[in-house]
């Protein structure tokens, strides 16, 4: 991976964005996409887009969603404890012992998600997984006024867990769901810059995916494609505990995956086939999921149907703020984007066949 674009990545995993606040990140991205695409724009809920050809056809959506889960202020107590919903899908069980980071109006205040000694828990009781509203943020507040000169209900939390290379390849990070996705969009567009583009590029930087994948579907009302394919990371299976009789083989290092069924548009998914088997672009093929949604769920059945596909990077442990992936997975997946849209043809159309 060039040094240029590993900066850019690491800027993204680094920069605070929880859905509904990704305008730190959204800057970083669009002042990076401003260096390859012909036109960069956002809208008026903060979703970015870099279009490469404008004049081209067909209009091809690459749509990664820059969100991260997090935490929101929902109460502070008389003795300077704070309460929170979560953003997205965070997991309670492993909420308890996080150093986190509120974003509050005066700037950053830290504190930590309390955690009750295990010398004062009652042993012989069975030891359950508290409920999301019954965790707290300790601040070292003296009292709840001091807590409220500090803090307001409805200041979005991050965790503090960072980005860190394990090896020459893995990488661990919160939150690669789904920074990596805008990534490889705007990455795509600089590799196919370099060669003959029928087509148009609408790289997208998506909000709000983690909470209902709203930026995905004002995009497509703005842009309205001729096709789409959303970029994202599936769950790698390949760690114990993970049936995969129930959730399928997919691993890590062994390429970007290729969805099936449902929103994936057979026509679509059959020319990334075509174009990564051509290009000796490694790849794995995974059904659709029955536990989640993405991007393209948002997306497909928009301007009276759009014509969809999802590429996947394989991320171990998703939604913990110890994500992992293989870069050399990454950078497969930006290199069968650019070789899917630099194959489309002008004025090509996707159409089952009945």
């Amino acid at each position: 991976m060039r040094t240029e674009s590993l900066d850019f990545l690491k800027q993204l995993l680094t920069t605070p964005t929880p859905s509904g606040y990704e305008s730190p990140g959204q800057r970083i991205w669009c002042d990076y996409a401003r260096r390859y695409a012909d036109e960069v724009h956002t809208d008026s809920y903060g979703n970015a887009v870099a279009v490469l050809n404008p004049a081209g056809d067909p209009k091809i959506i690459l749509d990664g969603h820059i969100d991260e889960l997090g935490l929101m202020v929902k109460h502070i107590d008389d003795k300077g404890f704070i309460f929170f919903q979560r953003i997205g899908g965070v997991d309670p069980a492993l909420v308890r012992g996080k150093r986190v980071n509120i974003h509050a109006a005066g700037g950053i205040v830290k504190g930590v998600v309390g955690a009750t000694a295990i010398h004062l828990q009652e042993r012989d009781k069975e030891q359950k997984v508290p409920k999301m509203h019954e965790c707290f943020i300790d601040i070292g507040a003296k009292d709840g006024k001091d807590a409220r000169k500090r803090v307001a209900v409805g200041d979005p939390v991050t965790f503090v867990d960072d980005f860190e290379m394990l090896d020459a390849h893995i990488a661990v990070a919160r939150a690669f769901d789904n920074r990596v996705g805008v990534w490889a969009a705007i990455e795509a567009i600089r590799a196919a810059k370099e060669g003959k583009l029928a087509c148009s590029i609408y790289a997208c930087s998506s909000t709000q995916e983690e909470v209902g994948c709203f930026g995905a579907a004002m995009n497509v009302f703005n842009i309205n494609p001729h096709a789409a394919v959303a970029v994202e990371v599936t769950h790698a299976t390949d760690t114990p505990g993970v049936d995969v009789k129930q959730h399928g083989e997919v691993k890590m290092s062994q390429g970007p995956t290729i969805s099936i069924g449902r929103e994936h548009h057979p026509v679509l998914v059959e020319r990334l086939r075509n174009v990564a088997k051509k290009k000796k672009i490694k790849v794995q093929m995974e059904t659709f999921s029955l536990t989640g949604g993405t991007d393209a769920m948002a997306i497909f059945t928009k301007q009276g149907g759009v014509p969809s596909a999802l590429v996947s990077v394989p991320n171990r442990y998703m939604h913990t703020t110890v994500e992992m992936l293989d870069l050399r997975d990454l950078q497969n997946a930006v290199d069968l984007l650019a070789a899917f849209a630099l194959d489309i043809k002008k004025g090509e159309r996707f159409k089952v066949k009945v």
